[in-house]
């Protein structure tokens, strides 16, 4: 079956699922996941998932998911672009990368396309490393600070990355007054601690500082 075909076929099956996704979960676990081929931004399967569109909001700097029935499931603290120039306007989900080039020679993860140079995805890395992140653009979450893209915590890109399929409806607005609380605070990193600046505080990843601080490790 060609990617259209499928695609088609996926959305229809989506629009008659009756399940909601909890507002608390971080991940839906497969085979509501998608699958991606490290560096080329195509999706190996198209799986139907729960949530129905994805808004950004540049007034609010928030990023809100929403399922089936149109009810808000995550809402996530962003940066976007600090121009003004993440343009309002209805988009489709397209490219998936775990990890990219952007301009500007740095790198970023789980990232969406979503409007042919925007993308909604983490705050960047010096190098393709998650030990190397940019610890001050990262404690500018919440306010306006890309060149035109969509900025997220980690765990928050990565859920958008695991939890949307190409084709999802991306609403930009500028809408004041349109704002939800956070699915989770957001966590600022300290500057001056050159062991754990360098890692998102919402890595997973066992080698990360803060993690090995959770389980009363050595760092």
């Amino acid at each position: 079956m060609g990617k259209a075909k499928l695609l088609t076929k996926m959305i229809a099956l989506a629009a008659v699922m009756t399940l909601v996704c909890p507002a608390t979960v971080a991940a839906i676990p497969a085979p509501g996941s998608t699958t991606a081929v490290p560096g080329t931004g195509i999706l190996t399967s198209i799986i139907p998932c729960q949530v129905s569109s994805i808004t950004i909001n540049t007034a609010t700097e928030q990023v809100i998911a929403f399922d089936l029935s149109n009810n808000p499931i995550q809402v996530f603290a962003c940066s976007t672009g600090k121009n003004g120039n993440t343009y309002s306007g209805t988009y489709k989900t397209t490219n998936y990368y775990e990890w990219h080039l952007m301009n500007g020679n740095c790198y970023s993860r789980y990232a969406v396309r979503f409007n042919q140079h925007e993308l909604m995805h983490s705050v960047p890395y010096y190098r393709h490393s998650p030990d190397s992140l940019e610890y001050r653009q990262y404690n500018r979450l919440g306010t306006p600070a890309s060149m035109g893209c969509c900025r997220l915590a980690l765990c928050d890109a990565k859920w958008i990355y695991e939890n949307t399929v190409p084709g999802t409806t991306v609403n930009v607005v500028k809408d004041p007054n349109l704002i939800y609380p956070l699915s989770r605070p957001i966590i600022k990193i300290d500057e001056a601690n050159t062991a754990t600046r360098g890692w998102d505080p919402t890595d997973t990843d066992p080698r990360s500082p803060y993690n090995v601080i959770k389980t009363g490790g050595l760092m």
